[in-house]
């Protein structure tokens, strides 16, 4: 067996040791107990890592007497993506999230180290029993360095889906979302643990949720990004799956962001956070469970195998034991207020829970729903995109209008007259900007009413931030920029939670303008032929082919025009993979051009032996704003990680 093998069984005896030590540590009242775990925790950190280094080593220098090795690159395949194959596979991805486990548990032990918490025994043991399940599984169901017979000449290459920028960073930023909520499900069950169910646990956990979920939101959107210019189907969501089981974490992670705060706020929704924490961790097993079993066909699954079975078992087993913790505390879980006013924002937050976990019931429903088929009539039955979009279209109206309107509200209560006073003229601005698009001609329903919701709810920010700056101007006689500054100061958090929801109404406009707006034609051209999709003109110039490191090229060259106006040249392309082993493969390589306005998107379908080629041109309307939406969203939580970072440290205690 590899030296990296016996690594990951230093590393099990080693959070085997770090498990008991922290919970006899616990019941036993030892410190020296609870030092010893701590110093355990490293010890599988570094196990671990060393793998992971190993296993790195044996992709750089091609050791293909490694199965996994064999299976996931080859000799012509470029470093980072070389680097990349080592989460590429089933085996890979699970010793990258264990390690992954490590490091946090890790990082939380140290930064942790000379603070007597009482949460932080709990939350590092916790998270080893997570970390061992994890290296059980590397260890004895799917070993990254199981030995390959005979040993090949040659790698089979990485799959050429996988061959893409986005593919770099897409998984790692999903896995630190993924691992990112063990943390605050660490946190949830050491509070029903000890019977400790004040904002506290919250608290502690606050930062390492807004990771998690920043780390999951940009996966999304880099998964996105990667669909968008790598699949060449002209979109960037497809309601696959995999794709579902990413965002099923999502949507219970942005609850518990949003509703965290109500807790500090009002000592209210004690029972939806620490739900809201364990379901999210379960959703993200849920989600490995889907890619990983094979009970439902995906182009992103990998293929069936018993893992899936062990995190069934694991799922149910964690389920349970959270039921009898929640059911052991349910009177301490008891809100000590009550909601006193629908017009107010804890009424608000409440409602983007339900609305929230409406969301997540009928998408799981929509996922789960051929397995379900499978298991009682005999045949899997898929829900296709029409019944995501009917369910998912009115509940994300109806989310945008209550995000939009929050910041009109107060605590506990808001009164008609304060409410129409911040609300009178955002409204009228949006009914005068609704005017304005069906003037230019925007009759679609749905987009109005979504545009216009967005609108009111950047005009209620801004409206906002004026009325503060103006009173700070007039009170300390200040002028602009000073009051502005201050405003800024005191109210970090608000405003970058403010940033967050723009960035969010930015990816509604994207979401608006790619799905009702969106122009399509598929055409057969001769060499100098011409099409007109839009506002563009493009001019099928010729065709051409490369030899790339490890692939070759086939290149379409058009040539696109507004008007009269020469905007350059456009190059779909599709890539030809040879595999050492005789395999060959090949994608379509999109080419596409974006502006502030729309993306032109150009896909080289087919190409015939007198030169001639299909193509499928795209015009996506304000497609761009997607992107941005996302940079707005990470900007905003960078912000808010900072601003508490500095907080903590002038606050200590």
């Amino acid at each position: 067996m590899s030296v990296g093998y016996y690594l990951l069984l230093f590393a099990f005896m080693a959070s085997a040791y770090s498990i008991w030590a922290g919970a006899s540590g616990i019941k036993l009242g030892k410190k020296e107990l609870i030092k010893h775990a701590q110093l355990s925790v490293y010890g599988q950190f570094i196990f671990v890592t060393l793998s992971v280094i190993i296993l790195t080593y044996a992709f750089l220098t091609r050791d293909f007497s490694i199965r996994y090795v064999a299976e996931y690159s080859d000799r012509q395949l470029p470093l980072l993506y070389t680097l990349s194959s080592v989460y590429a596979g089933q085996a890979g991805s699970l010793l990258f999230w264990t390690w992954l486990l490590t490091v946090f548990n890790a990082l939380y032990v140290f930064i942790n180290r000379k603070k007597d918490d009482e949460f932080k025994s709990f939350v590092f043991t916790i998270v080893n029993v997570v970390t061992i399940f994890f290296l059980i599984l590397v260890n004895y169901s799917t070993n990254p360095f199981e030995k390959a017979t005979p040993i090949p000449p040659d790698g089979f290459g990485l799959n050429p889906l996988l061959q893409n920028p986005m593919m770099i960073i897409h998984p790692p930023s999903l896995f630190l979302g993924f691992v990112g909520f063990t943390i605050p499900f660490a946190y949830a069950i050491a509070a029903l643990a000890k019977g400790n169910l004040s904002y506290q646990w919250l608290d502690k956990s606050r930062n390492w949720t807004l990771f998690a979920w920043i780390s999951l939101t940009l996966g999304n959107l880099l998964g996105a990004l990667w669909a968008y210019v790598e699949l060449g189907w002209g979109g960037y969501w497809a309601w696959d799956p995999v794709e579902n089981a990413s965002l099923l974490p999502w949507l219970t992670g942005t609850a518990l962001v949003h509703s965290l705060m109500v807790q500090k706020t009002r000592s209210m929704m004690k029972a939806w956070n620490v739900s809201l924490a364990i379901l999210t961790f379960l959703l993200t097993i849920l989600g490995t469970f889907i890619t990983r079993s094979g009970i439902i066909s995906s182009v992103h699954a990998f293929g069936k195998s018993n893992l899936g079975t062990m995190f069934l078992i694991f799922m149910i087993v964690v389920l349970i034991a959270s039921i009898i913790l929640i059911l052991t505390r349910i009177k301490k879980l008891q809100p000590e207020k009550t909601i006193e006013s629908f017009l107010s924002r804890d009424f608000s937050f409440l409602l983007v829970n339900i609305i929230f976990t409406v969301l997540l019931v009928m998408v799981l429903l929509g996922t789960l729903y051929p397995a379900l088929t499978e298991l009682f009539v005999g045949k899997q039955i898929t829900l296709g995109e029409s019944y995501f979009n009917r369910i998912s279209v009115p509940i994300g109206i109806f989310l945008l209008f209550v995000l939009a309107i929050c910041p009109t509200f107060s605590w506990k209560e808001t009164t008609s007259k304060s409410f129409v006073k911040k609300a009178r003229y955002p409204v009228l601005l949006t009914i005068f900007f609704v005017i304005i698009l069906v003037v230019m001609g925007v009759h679609h329903l749905k987009s109005l009413i979504t545009l216009g919701i967005g609108f009111l709810g950047l005009t209620i920010i801004i409206a906002e931030i004026i009325s503060n700056v103006t009173n700070r101007m007039k009170s300390e006689s200040n002028s602009f920029f000073p009051a502005v500054a201050y405003v800024f100061k005191i109210n970090t958090r608000r405003y970058s939670g403010y940033l967050i929801h723009i960035g969010v109404i930015l990816i509604y406009l994207a979401i608006v303008g790619t799905t009702v707006y969106k122009q399509e034609k598929e055409i057969t051209l001769q060499q100098g032929e011409e099409i007109t999709i839009g506002d563009y003109r493009l001019v099928y110039n010729k065709m051409g082919d490369k030899r790339d490191a490890n692939k070759d090229v086939l290149t379409a060259e058009l040539d696109v025009f507004r008007g009269a106006e020469n905007l350059g040249k456009i190059v779909p392309q599709r890539f030809f993979y040879y595999s050492a082993m005789g395999k060959t493969q090949y994608t379509t390589e999109v080419a596409v051009r974006s502006t502030l306005k729309e993306d032109l998107y150009v896909i080289l379908a087919s190409y015939q032996d007198d030169g001639s080629a299909t193509f499928t041109f795209l015009v996506n309307p304000l497609q761009i704003w997607m992107w941005i939406g996302g940079i707005v969203i990470t900007v905003g939580v960078i912000i808010i990680l900072v601003h508490s970072a500095r907080n903590k440290k002038a606050h200590p205690n």
